[in-house]
């Protein structure tokens, strides 16, 4: 008789053995049947099918009845949607044989190579099986660049007999970087007197890139007790959205901002009365200092009071220093001009833009004479300043001219048509002079003074504040005959440009931007000036130009142009030195 033995089921297996106890020999017979939930507790080149461990090559299509496989990606495209961020992002593709048999992938490429757009192992572990039923990822690289919508094809080749070439569309869209950037920043209003006002108007512009907005949702004082700093909003203006300079040159939100001490000196007993201007915004919080002072006010006080630079021998320079002292509290500012209706270029200050002095220090200037005709040379020093009670500080300065055993001086003086001379307005038209010496070294503003001239003199550049209009070139000791060439170069061409919208792009103050367009140390950072101007610029128009050409004093010669466009330039005349004597043909 036979008899059984059952061993329960377990997942590592079964195995039943079958005992022959009469009329037959004993033996022994054992039947493997792997039982499993996943793949991975099959052996290797097995895998698992209704929990149960099967042939790998079982599952081929030569293998299956109608066997048939078919590729499904999931998602069907690939679309990262819009974004302000320049963070690398990934997808990713889930590559699926929903057939009843092995589905083989020969290759998955992208269309096109560009665009920031990757494929992480694309290219690589080709042929690749995918079982039924089962599923492999892919990963869809993008690095943003320019802020510009872009698109794409991966491209997957199978032996699924409906599309065994698989397009998948991939598309992007980086619109930029918002930037909200505010001018000036801080908002310093100096000294106001007790129970006076003054008013600073803060312009808001979006510096960012491609086309991204961004929207001020509020504006607020902080703390909010401190009465004597407000913000003075039109109705109805927020939220205000501001898409990128660059892409709408109106792009300006300007609102007004007021300090009205109500008490001398701020509650601590210190000179300065701090707060702070809370802007909420769609991309977070922006916060701008602000600070006034009702106990100190500057004080000017200058020494010398005239300057006499005495005998100058044509063609050399000479200096004196001019100290002005702040004995009050609050920083000083001071602007340097040369009074008159046509002040000599033989007269000139370094540096041209003074730093703001600080309560109880000074500030050095230079009063600088290169004397270029015989005879007295003249001048009025003005001195414009924040003091509430000398605003206005006249300095006389007086210089002569004297004949040396040298050779001529030649003093070349360029003007041209860029609005108003005496003050900093919405025309940024720059032109620029450049002298040439018989083998083409130059002296212009990037190379100022050059002493590679030998026998053909020593020339230098100098331009006056606040618009380096004009430009003068002297050249001096020039003991070699030879033909000069005169060049004039359109640097800019933005006739119409207000000051606020600019200095709102660069993030600066006004005082700052002038210094900056009349060639000042101070950085820009990540911003070119003059690609900023092209852009955002309102009005282009063309310049006349002019240029005198003066030797020992004397006008030789007087030329005129018109350049119409940035990047024009011009040879406008040749300065030619013949046994010892200049002249222009």
């Amino acid at each position: 008789m036979d008899s059984k033995r059952t061993v329960a089921p377990a997942l590592a297996g079964v195995v039943l053995l079958l005992v022959c106890a009469t009329g037959c020999e004993k033996t022994t017979r054992v039947m493997d049947v792997t039982y499993c939930r996943m793949d991975v507790d099959c052996p290797s080149g097995y895998l698992c099918e209704s929990f149960e461990c099967v042939p790998k090559n079982a599952k081929t299509c030569e293998n299956v009845n109608d066997g048939t496989p078919i590729l499904q990606p999931t998602p069907h495209t690939v679309d990262f949607g819009m974004t302000t961020s320049n963070a690398p992002q990934t997808k990713t593709v889930l590559l699926s044989n929903i057939g009843n048999c092995t589905l083989t992938l020969f290759e998955a490429n992208l269309a096109k190579a560009d665009g920031g757009i990757g494929c992480e192992f694309c290219g690589s572990n080709f042929p690749k099986e995918i079982f039924p039923g089962r599923s492999e990822e892919l990963s869809i690289v993008w690095a943003p660049g320019d802020p510009t919508p872009q698109s794409n094809e991966l491209r997957i080749l199978s032996d699924d007999k409906e599309y065994p070439t698989f397009r998948l569309p991939i598309r992007t869209n980086y619109i930029g970087e918002p930037k909200l950037t505010a001018a000036p920043n801080p908002v310093n209003f100096g000294y106001v007197a007790v129970g006076r006002q003054s008013k600073r108007n803060v312009s808001l512009s979006n510096r960012g890139t491609g086309t991204a907005p961004v929207t001020i949702t509020a504006i607020a004082v902080e703390p909010a007790m401190n009465s004597d700093f407000e913000v003075v909003l039109p109705m109805g203006s927020l939220p205000k959205t501001l898409r990128p300079i660059t892409q709408d040159n109106a792009a300006l939100f300007t609102f007004e901002t007021r300090f009205t001490p109500r008490s001398s000196g701020a509650p601590d007993g210190g000179g300065d009365t701090l707060s702070t201007l809370v802007l909420q915004t769609s991309e977070g919080e922006l916060r701008i200092p602000m600070q006034g002072n009702s106990a100190t006010p500057p004080v000017i006080s200058v020494t010398p009071m005239m300057i006499d630079l005495g005998d100058v021998r044509l063609g050399t320079t000479l200096s004196r220093p001019l100290t002005i002292t702040n004995s009050g509290g609050a920083p000083l500012s001071v602007r340097a001009s040369w009074a008159g209706t046509r002040p000599s270029t033989d007269l000139s200050t370094a540096p041209q833009i003074i730093p703001a002095i600080a309560g109880g220090t000074f500030s050095e200037l230079q009063v600088v004479v290169t004397a270029t005709a015989a005879g007295p040379i003249s001048g009025l020093l003005q001195l414009d300043s924040n003091d509430p009670s000398r605003s206005v500080v006249t300095i006389p300065v007086t210089a002569n001219g004297v004949m040396g055993p040298g050779p001529e001086v030649v003093k070349l003086e360029m003007t041209y048509d860029n609005g108003s001379d005496s003050a900093f307005d919405n025309d940024v038209r720059d032109v620029d002079m450049t002298l040439e010496h018989p083998f083409g070294y130059v002296c212009n503003e990037r190379t100022p003074a050059p002493m590679n001239w030998g026998t053909y003199g020593n020339p230098t550049w100098l331009a006056f504040a606040p618009k380096e209009e004009p430009e003068r070139i002297v050249l001096a000791d020039a003991r070699a005959d030879g033909t000069y060439r005169v060049m004039v170069n359109y640097q800019q061409d933005c006739k119409s440009l207000p000051t606020a919208l600019l200095a709102g792009i660069l993030g600066i103050s006004i005082d700052i931007l002038v210094d900056v367009l009349t060639g000042g140390a101070i950085p820009i950072p990540g911003q070119d000036v003059g690609h900023l101007i092209e852009q955002v610029c309102l009005n282009k128009a063309s310049s006349a130009v002019n240029v005198k050409v003066f030797v020992n004093g004397m006008l030789v010669s007087e030329k005129n142009t018109s350049l119409g466009r940035k990047g024009d330039s011009a040879y406008i005349l040749n300065l030619v030195r013949q046994n010892g004597v200049f002249s222009v043909p």
